[in-house]
């Protein structure tokens, strides 16, 4: 069992507090928008900011809410919500800091202006005489991607209190003593923070040798305080497959990723793989090289070289998932299955478990076929977060035209241009999906498996799908985002299969990017960290089909009691001891 970490997904809604004391000046504004089709019916957005265009509070009223029923006398409506988020943001300001009353007050509708002339005095705020009219974001404004801290017990906010980590590990995060002293005494003692704290400690020494990368930009994106969609937007990366990778949504009109039955294909009719990789600027990806590549590469420095790319270029972030794949069968599977002989071998089937982000960035394992030009390659996405209407879906990318065609029953070819003549026979790489759990997908025994954040002790199917793999026993690899989420996939192995996992290793092509979790200060990078599965041997058998220990087991927190002997027996040989 684990401490109950949050991973940086994880997210909770604020509280109100009391009133705060005088600052500066803030402005609120109203923004209607019209209602559009899913995914958001959205009526009005309130907006609190300082002078600076900073934002403090935010209220969207979405159709269908009571206080918005009304279009022609809304305003009323929208009074009590203005005042109430108003209050909010000067006791909890959405950037955090200190509570703040500020000196004026601008409203920007004018309607809403009037009606708050007589509530705002009240707080002792100074109301402008008219409504603002020329205000508006500065330019190249963006909204912060940094997620308020929580206390890992009570979880409230940082705006809230003042939160710090614990002094021993530094890694998890309380608003005092008595939460720090609550999560100490915790039982069952495994999952108490007494219990973690040397191994979270352990782990916090690795957020250096994680932030060890040859990029331009590596101090920016592996600080605390990476703000990722301003990173994004500095550079363009606002479109394509960069949408998948930040909080923006595709409006409408905007062409949508691969997901559905085949309206992509119309992006590819130009013969470019990377379209969906381009922001707005100059091209990201050069030309494929003329040669294959002469060497295996084992290092983002490696491959930037050989590519042509320039160490300032954030293509690691989305090209992490197909140099992991190219890590696995390039040096990884040769380590730990040498009977394989996997580099040999010129077509390798593999299944993508528990698919999902990875499906949506479809289009970056194309570059597969640039590293390994002389591989068939067959990718099969196996999750059940794929979309239905993709199930049995089959699409053959092939590297000799760029011409599109589709034959009913047999999947959909496309035929893409990657700007050079190729030297030798042609390779494919097919991709098939089946949008269902693992354990219920039939069809021949993969070559290797590979899982990306695989998490799983966060979802049931886990525990139906582990012993599916125990059962092929096929290598499989699985990638973590911290070293804290491979010591729980371990344990939810051995509760599913009774086998384990590999000790963890770095990944050399995880993402640059770190993420910020809510409740801790652990360094969480995507694909930080790879091991394979370690199978319980079959019965009758001695030896580990895998090879490699299994992942250590935790160190108790005290010392247990030495058992009493009888009379007359000896001493066991230091050997003999058991373990408990």
């Amino acid at each position: 069992m684990g401490c109950g970490l949050h991973s940086p997904d994880v997210t909770t809604a604020p509280s109100p507090r009391a009133p705060p004391p005088p600052r500066r000046g803030i402005y609120l504004r109203k923004v209607v928008a019209a209602a559009e089709a899913a995914p958001l019916h959205l009526s009005c957005l309130l907006l609190v900011t300082d002078e600076h265009g900073t934002i403090l509070g935010i209220d969207l009223l979405m159709d269908g809410v009571q206080e918005s029923a009304g279009r022609g006398s809304g305003t009323e409506n929208l009074v009590p919500r203005a005042y109430a988020l108003l209050c909010h943001s000067m006791a909890c300001p959405m950037g955090s800091g200190d509570p703040r009353k500020p000196r004026q007050l601008t409203v920007g509708d004018a309607q809403l202006h009037r009606e708050l002339e007589s509530l705002v005095p009240r707080l002792g705020v100074k109301l402008a005489k008219t409504p603002m009219r020329t205000w508006g974001p500065r330019p190249g404004f963006t909204f912060a991607s940094l997620r308020a801290r929580t206390c890992h017990v009570c979880h409230r906010h940082s705006f809230e209190v003042k939160l710090t980590p614990c002094p021993q590990c530094n890694a998890v995060l309380y608003c005092g003593e008595a939460c720090l002293r609550a999560d100490w005494r915790r039982c069952p003692d495994d999952v108490s923070h007494r219990f973690w704290c040397p191994r979270l400690a352990a782990f916090m020494e690795r957020a250096g040798e994680l932030a060890t990368l040859p990029f331009t930009y590596t101090a920016e994106v592996t600080s605390e305080t990476f703000n990722k969609e301003a990173f994004l937007a500095s550079r363009g990366l606002t479109r394509g497959y960069w949408t998948q990778i930040s909080m923006l949504i595709p409006g409408p009109g905007t062409p949508r990723h691969p997901r559905g039955s085949t309206p992509f294909l119309s992006l590819l009719l130009n013969g470019d793989p990377y379209q969906l990789l381009q922001g707005y600027g100059p091209a990201l990806m050069p030309p494929v090289p003329l040669e294959p590549p002469r060497c295996l590469f084992g290092s983002w420095q490696d491959y930037y070289s050989w590519r042509g790319l320039s160490l300032d270029s954030p293509m690691a972030v989305l090209l992490t998932y197909p140099l992991t794949v190219y890590y696995v069968i390039t040096h990884l599977v040769p380590q730990s299955f040498p009977e394989l002989n996997i580099q040999n071998k010129q077509s390798l089937k593999i299944h993508v478990v528990e698919a999902g982000k990875e499906f949506d960035l479809v289009m970056v394992f194309w570059e597969l076929l640039v590293l390994l030009p002389h591989v068939a390659l067959e990718l099969q996405f196996v999750g059940d977060g794929l979309p239905p209407e993709s199930d049995q879906q089959h699409f053959t990318l092939q590297r000799d035209g760029p011409e599109v065609s589709v034959r009913p029953g047999s999947g959909v070819s496309a035929r893409l241009s990657c700007g050079t003549k190729e030297k030798g026979s042609r390779r494919d790489l097919q991709i098939k999906v089946s949008a269902r759990p693992y354990h219920l997908l039939q069809g021949p025994k993969p070559d290797l498996v590979i899982g990306f954040n695989s998490g799983f002790g966060l979802k049931d199917t886990w525990l139906s799908s582990l012993p599916r793999l125990q059962s092929l026993r096929v290598p499989a690899f699985f990638t973590e985002s911290s070293e804290y989420g491979c010591v729980m996939d371990d344990q939810t192995m051995a509760v599913a299969t009774g086998g384990g996992t590999s000790p963890p290793q770095p990944n050399p092509f995880r993402s640059p990017f770190r993420l910020r979790a809510a409740d801790n200060c652990m360094p969480w990078y995507c694909n930080a960290f790879i091991f394979h599965l370690v199978y319980k041997p079959p019965q009758g058998s001695g030896a580990r089909t895998a090879p490699g220990p299994g992942a250590p087991a935790p160190t108790p927190a005290a010392p247990p009691a030495p058992a009493r002997r009888r009379r007359g027996e000896k001493k066991p040989g230091r050997g003999a001891r058991r373990r408990r």
